[in-house]
């Protein structure tokens, strides 16, 4: 087959959608011919697929008059789309996560009758008002968003929050696949660390104040601060922001802030510089207020690093409560703390961790997942 995946974004950004866009690119790269379209120019030193790119003028230019000026032009993408799909000759095109510029490429790629999927990740379809999340709550977005859908081959639902809000737009559920991120165990597993000696917690994730719970590990280390000495790793993009920030600032000696940790020279993330991270550890902590699929969550659970979160949406579906992690009441900061320092003086029998893991998350391999969407390309290109 040739396929070709667009990420709604790529290096620098790195999130859940870019990642498994890059990882999947290597694996089904494996045994198909795989193209990566990118608007901007990047330099990636281990991959298994070709990296092609947009014309990035013509692509902000149609988009600026039609966003801003409701002047619709993208039928100049014809142009390139055209002359591209008879170079190429591509089985389908797989969109990873979609905003304003894809849904318009989207639309142009259907009336050329192309074969679309889509891989939902959260931001293009969820929304939660009280953190103001979601691109669907811009009336414009939300608007081209709900015509181009429907027009969409097939979804891909990473997890039972995104099926959800797919069968909430009426479409097609016959189109509708639940289908997780992948991650290498295999690559993982390989990886060995010591523990820190001192009690350390976890947390990885861009700086999204709200969304990824940034402001309650105050909350939280009120309650460790005295008790116990201990160390909070917190790695993610622009992360730096909190060092700025007066808690921060006063209590330095507690926390290890680290920005984002690039993959420029390894074929899958995660780096392997963050697994030992990972595995260092003695807990993993989810403070996300929302996921689609906690990426992260999954790549602590495959370093047998047992993880706490909230009951908030995402992380109470990845969680499975005192098998490997818990689950704590929103808003129980005392109780989170108390559950960290359990963990680490009594620890969540390793064992148990270890066996329960290794049967859990066998469905969240990267190659059994990308076995399965290469099936289900199949099926779309004979319809």
């Amino acid at each position: 087959m040739k396929i070709a995946l667009i990420p709604a974004t790529f290096l620098p950004i790195i999130g859940g959608a870019e990642i498994q866009c890059h990882n999947m690119g290597n694996e089904i790269g494996k045994k198909n011919r795989v193209d990566v379209i990118l608007l901007n120019k990047v330099i990636l030193k281990k991959k298994k697929y070709r990296i092609k790119y947009f014309p990035k003028l013509l692509i902000n230019f149609v988009y600026l008059l039609k966003y801003y000026f409701y002047i619709d032009l993208s039928s100049l993408y014809n142009f390139y789309l055209v002359k591209l799909i008879e170079n190429e000759k591509y089985d389908i095109w797989h969109f990873h996560s979609l905003n304003y510029k894809t849904l318009l490429l989207i639309k142009c790629l259907k009336k050329l009758k192309q074969k679309v999927a889509v891989t939902f990740h959260g931001a293009d379809i969820q929304i939660d008002k009280k953190i103001n999340y979601g691109y669907r709550l811009k009336h414009k977005y939300n608007q081209l968003f709900l015509k181009v859908v429907p027009m969409i081959d097939i979804y891909f639902a990473i997890s039972d929050n995104i099926e959800d809000d797919l069968y909430k737009l009426n479409l097609n559920k016959k189109k509708i696949i639940k289908m997780p991120n992948g991650i290498d165990f295999k690559k993982i597993k390989k990886i060995k660390s010591k523990k820190f000696k001192k009690l350390t917690i976890l947390t990885v994730g861009r700086y999204a104040e709200k969304k990824k719970g940034f402001d309650l590990i105050p909350k939280i280390s009120k309650f460790l601060i005295g008790k116990i000495d201990f160390q909070w790793i917190i790695i993610g993009r622009e992360t730096n922001n909190l060092k700025k920030k007066k808690f921060f600032m006063n209590n330095s000696k507690y926390f290890k802030i680290i920005s984002e940790i690039s993959n420029n020279s390894e074929y899958t993330f995660p780096n392997t510089q963050l697994v030992k991270f990972y595995k260092s550890s003695h807990v993993y902590a989810n403070l996300a207020r929302i996921e689609s699929f906690g990426i992260t969550i999954i790549e602590a659970m495959a370093s047998f690093l047992p993880v706490l979160s909230f009951k908030t949406k995402g992380g109470d579906e990845l969680v499975k409560n005192k098998k490997n992690g818990y689950l704590i009441k929103n808003g129980e900061f005392n109780e989170y703390s108390k559950k960290i320092i359990s963990l680490f003086t009594n620890g969540l029998k390793n064992k148990k961790l270890i066996e329960f893991n290794n049967i859990y998350l066998s469905k969240f391999d990267l190659k059994k997942v990308c076995l399965e969407i290469t099936n289900h390309y199949k099926k779309v290109i004979k319809r």
